[in-house]
């Protein structure tokens, strides 16, 4: 959507501060942007997309990741920014496991009239999956997946996802891969008190209303991915996601994740990813969409 090392890496992030791509050969692992502290590991996206099977290790597989990020700066512009993201895989014959986390921080200073600015917190947000997936056939999986995630910024505590479903994967090829997943989408919500009001344009001080403190919602998911391992070293990587709620028609997400990945070696690659996530019903004050572009240097463990 994992003892280690760190390894210290520059990322660029251009977008909205607001969640994955593929890791070839072996599979659907996370590239996360890097220093915008919108690294998803959560909120369905690519995150939610099963491993497809890999011939040279389609039943026995351990795999750790793990990635640590930061950004800074300093004079007119005062921002500073930490990213960490761990992953882990388990794949034992037709039964695999897989656990992934991501934390990130950060701070700015927001300029005031007369020119000054004070130092405050803009980004802050913790996100985990854990998923199992039972390969029952060599084009077909069932799975079940949980994820959770808090951002106060998204006026949200606690989101939480539970999503079980079945992948089909119409291209197998080892040097590209064409998988669909649907499902059903479970979500709950536990919003902050900020997140929910709903101010007036004009005068901020007038609250107009108040949402629900929680939220529950049933949806429909639907799920296409692409990898394409255009030679030994460099892999290219797309999924997109819709979520259609089953009781408001209104409420619909969509998530797309596309990702261009070079291997330095064995252990160590380069990324340049994009994010996109639209939800056309969010929170009162909330923006419906957050695209996030990175560039991100990656290490494997295991």
């Amino acid at each position: 959507m994992n003892a280690l090392a760190l390894l210290t890496f520059s990322a660029i992030n251009l977008g909205t501060a607001g969640y994955t791509l593929a890791q070839p050969p072996e599979g659907t692992v996370s590239k996360d942007p890097a220093t915008s502290g919108s690294t998803d590991v959560g909120d369905q996206g690519k995150f939610a997309a099963a491993t497809a099977p890999d011939a040279a290790k389609a039943d026995d597989a351990t795999e750790l990741d793990a990635s640590v990020g930061g950004f800074m700066s300093t004079g007119n512009a005062v921002a500073t920014s930490a990213t960490a993201l761990i992953k882990f895989r388990l794949r034992r014959g037709e039964h695999q496991f897989r656990t992934e986390a991501a934390g990130n921080y950060g701070r700015a200073k927001l300029p005031e009239d007369g020119g000054g600015g004070t130092v405050e917190q803009t980004v802050g947000n913790v996100q985990g999956m854990v998923r199992y997936d039972w390969f029952f056939a060599k084009r077909w999986s069932l799975f079940l997946q949980t994820t959770g995630r808090s951002d106060t910024f998204q006026g949200l505590w606690a989101r939480v996802n539970v999503d079980p479903g079945v992948s089909f994967y119409a291209l197998t090829d080892p040097k590209q891969r064409l998988w669909f997943e649907a499902g059903y989408d479970f979500q709950y919500d536990y919003r902050t008190y900020e997140g929910r009001l709903d101010r007036d344009e004009d005068d901020p001080t007038i609250v107009n209303s108040i949402a629900p403190r929680t939220f529950v919602n049933h949806a429909a998911r639907l799920f296409g991915g692409y990898v394409n391992n255009l030679n030994e070293y460099v892999t290219f990587d797309t999924g997109l996601e819709y979520l259609q709620s089953v009781i408001d028609p209104q409420i619909f997400r969509i998530n797309w994740a596309t990702a261009l990945t070079a291997n330095l070696n064995k252990r160590i690659s380069l990324s340049t990813t994009f994010t996109l996530r639209y939800e056309n019903k969010p929170l009162p004050d909330i923006q419906q969409l957050d695209t996030i572009t990175s560039v991100l240097l990656g290490v494997r463990f295991i």
